[in-house]
């Protein structure tokens, strides 16, 4: 290999807390590290709900900084930059390309009469037919709406709606563009034209003016600013590239677009997305077919991807991290302190953690109950609490993913998990035995970048990924699982006649 030859992809990534900055050598088809820098900390009174686009970009050219020290390599070894980020959130600018207000975060809820005025207005079956997703105060285009009305002076001083992975090329390179994955959660794309959807936009007196061109993934949007390259260490003028929506690239990264079938892919991080990557050209016409899955374009060309979602399943697991250091017996009130609803039940005779949604439809999503632990018991210790949770996200995964395979008429079979909860071997076998598919696991330190360096060199990756374990159910398990299903759906049906989710509501309450 030439060493002085580009041949490096740095990959910004967006996630919910941390910017974090990836390099990938395209020729040895490794990953070279990564480096990651927290959002700042919230002010006293700050809305939960929302967040500074400046702030974050600065903890996102820190990232960078750190990446460009830790690869001591010459300007010319590196072949671009490219962005995935978190989807829906979106950045409002002014006519002086600064925002004009906060953002808003992915999982606000503050936009449901918005979301509910839009199923009156237009009819939930048309907007989901035009953007293959169907009303939700999650999504997009009802927090739009929500700015519209609660901030009418900002919007009126509003001259360009960006994603947030658009936010971040803009800040790289200057240049005002948007991506079709990205920008699929806004609901202000036509999922089947792949354009923004303008009738519907119409409709609602949303001015197209305000969107960016849309380019495909990979293509080159242009340089590196030179004061962004003074702040970072990179050179002046390195290509950057356009990227994509997190779960696109993850999903690419663990399971690259080849001849055969896509297998499902489960991105186990702070939520538990389960994707499928299909041809574009197999979308059926009407896209209602498909309810309740969500529709967007892939990153990869040419194709669409599936998906469905079973909530807040590692942020539950998260609150539950060190418990199996707690005993039993006065274990409610440390879970409660936790934010965890405790309850006890004549049945079952093992606690079950509400650690997932296993339903992904409209209804369900409006009423997500809180986490809870049911059936909690003296003699339970922090161990099986735990435990409990890790098989609850299990449960919701198998119910989520049966939707997605169901729907899309794929195969049941073998599935892709990645995301932070794929690197406990535990749950990895519990997935597997849950669902009774062979999950395959590729090690993410291996694959940190894969996905950016694939776009933007135009290159297929090798499906196969060194040092990847597969976990194969065990068939005895599996009339177990199957009741455990049945036990874990009932419970979560009954828990959603109570209190309303605290997790949902405003991001970041418990």
């Amino acid at each position: 290999m030439n060493t002085t030859s580009a041949t490096i992809v740095v990959t910004l990534d967006i996630g919910g807390s941390a910017a974090k900055a990836s390099g990938y050598d395209v020729a040895r088809q490794a990953s070279l590290g990564s480096t990651a820098a927290p959002y700042p900390a919230r002010s006293e009174g700050q809305d939960p709900g929302m967040f500074d686009p400046d702030g974050w970009w600065l903890a996102a050219a820190r990232a960078l900084r750190d990446l460009r020290d830790l690869i001591d390599e010459p300007p010319g070894r590196f072949l671009g930059i490219t962005v995935s980020a978190i989807r829906i959130p979106f950045v409002l600018l002014g006519g002086d390309g600064r925002p004009v207000m906060p953002g808003l975060l992915n999982r606000d809820t503050r936009a449901a009469a918005q979301a509910a005025e839009i199923a009156t207005a237009i009819g939930g079956d048309d907007v989901y037919r035009t953007t293959g997703h169907w009303p939700a105060p999650q999504f997009g285009l009802p927090k739009v709406l929500w700015v519209r009305e609660n901030h009418p002076g900002t919007w009126r001083a509003t001259r360009t709606l960006l994603q947030l992975h658009d936010w971040f090329v803009y800040r790289l390179s200057g240049v005002l563009a948007s991506e079709r994955s990205s920008a699929a959660m806004s609901q202000l794309m036509d999922a089947r034209a792949g354009d923004w959807a303008t009738s519907l936009l119409a409709e609602l007196a949303i001015s197209a003016a305000l969107l960016p061109e849309l380019r495909p993934a990979g293509t080159r949007a242009g340089g590196l600013l030179p004061e962004v390259a003074e702040g970072t260490g990179f050179a002046a003028g390195t290509p950057v590239h356009i990227g994509g929506g997190d779960t696109h690239m993850s999903v690419l990264a663990a399971q690259p677009v080849g001849p055969g079938e896509s297998r499902p892919v489960i991105v186990a991080g702070t939520t538990a997305p389960a994707m499928l990557a299909v041809p574009a050209g197999r979308l059926p016409s009407d896209l209602r077919e498909l309810f309740p899955l969500l529709v967007s374009a892939h990153v990869a060309a040419g194709m669409s991807a599936l998906e469905t979602n079973a909530g807040p399943t590692g942020m539950i697991v998260g609150l539950l991290a060190d418990l199996p250091a707690v005993p039993g017996g006065g274990l409610r009130p440390e879970l409660e302190r936790r934010g965890l609803t405790v309850t006890r039940a004549d049945q079952p005779e093992e606690p079950v953690v509400l650690a997932g949604n296993p339903f992904f439809e409209p209804a369900s999503w409006s009423s997500m109950p809180p986490p809870s632990v049911i059936g909690l018991r003296d003699r339970h210790g922090g161990g099986a609490v735990y435990r409990a949770a890790l098989l609850g996200t299990c449960y919701a995964i198998r119910s989520v993913l049966d939707c997605l395979t169901q729907r899309s008429g794929a195969p049941p079979g073998s599935v892709v998990a990645t995301g932070g909860m794929s690197r406990n071997a535990g749950w990895a076998q519990m997935l597997a035995d849950v669902t009774g598919a062979a999950v395959t696991v590729p090690p993410l330190d291996r694959i940190a970048g894969r996905a950016g360096a694939a776009i933007v060199a135009g290159e297929a990756q090798d499906a196969g990924v060194a040092g990847s374990r597969t976990f194969t159910p065990d068939p005895e398990l599996a009339e177990t699982h199957t009741a455990g299903l049945v036990r874990y759906r009932d419970l979560y049906r009954m828990a959603q006649g109570g209190e309303r989710s605290r997790v949902v509501t405003r991001a970041g309450t418990r």
